[in-house]
């Protein structure tokens, strides 16, 4: 039988939040990582990851988006069913034809991962990311350029242990490959500002190793070819 998490005002709250911050255009988006919440009530988890962005078709198909990113990342768990996620770090961001490049510059986001259902009986959940992240760099003649991409996705995510108790989450092995459909837009404030709006899929595996340790991978496709490795402790 699937269990459907009651929704709590403070998760009505903080989405809301995420969401004017999004209308007003200030921010943008990173990897999409596990699509559900994972770090356990009054967890915290701390790590990095690298994620490149090989190829992002821009508006008409006619110019294509290079980024490369560098994130410290750090997760609270609300409860077992919400995590905030926070990222700080470095990207920079070129596009082509046009020889455009970015030196590297600071990038920050932040996030959250709500498991909505889950089904126990085939170790299944299904949850949703909403993040945003901005890259603020100068472009190659010296003007002040921000990136900003922000995502919305709904996938599914396969917990082969499939452990049921939270609080020994944490000191047991378990993969977790997960998948979904994701919305990802992007203002490029620049000489010419970039709009971008795209749908795709999203492909990954999270692994929790023993002592903590936790480490993934992650493949998106369709208007955007982007790669991402992380790794991390929670505590």
């Amino acid at each position: 039988m699937i269990n459907v998490g009651r929704i709590g005002i403070r998760w009505v709250s903080g989405v809301a939040a995420l969401l004017v911050i999004v209308g007003v255009g200030v921010v943008g988006a990173a990897p999409l990582g596990v699509p559900a919440a994972t770090t356990g009530a009054g967890k915290t988890a701390l790590g990095a990851e690298v994620n490149a962005v090989l190829d992002r078709e821009l508006t008409g198909g006619v110019s294509e988006a290079e980024s490369t990113q560098v994130f410290a990342k750090g997760a609270i768990g609300i409860d077992d069913r919400l995590d905030i996620e926070l990222r700080l770090g470095f990207g920079d961001v070129s596009i082509d034809p046009g020889g455009f490049d970015t030196d590297l510059g600071p990038a920050f986001g932040v996030g959250f991962k709500t498991t909505w259902a889950r089904i126990p009986e085939a170790h299944l959940k299904i949850g949703s990311v909403v993040q945003t992240m901005r890259i603020r760099a100068d472009d190659n003649n010296g003007v002040r350029t921000s990136w900003s991409e922000y995502d919305a996705a709904l996938g599914v995510v396969f917990d082969v242990t499939g452990a049921t108790d939270p609080k020994n989450r944490q000191s047991q092995f378990s993969l977790m490959p997960y998948g979904g459909f994701a919305w990802s837009g992007v203002d490029f404030d620049t000489a010419g500002a970039v709009e971008d709006q795209s749908f795709g899929l999203f492909v990954g595996l999270g692994a929790n190793l023993q002592g903590n340790l936790r480490v993934g991978a992650e493949l998106r496709l369709v208007d955007q070819t982007a790669l991402s490795v992380s790794g991390g402790l929670v505590f």
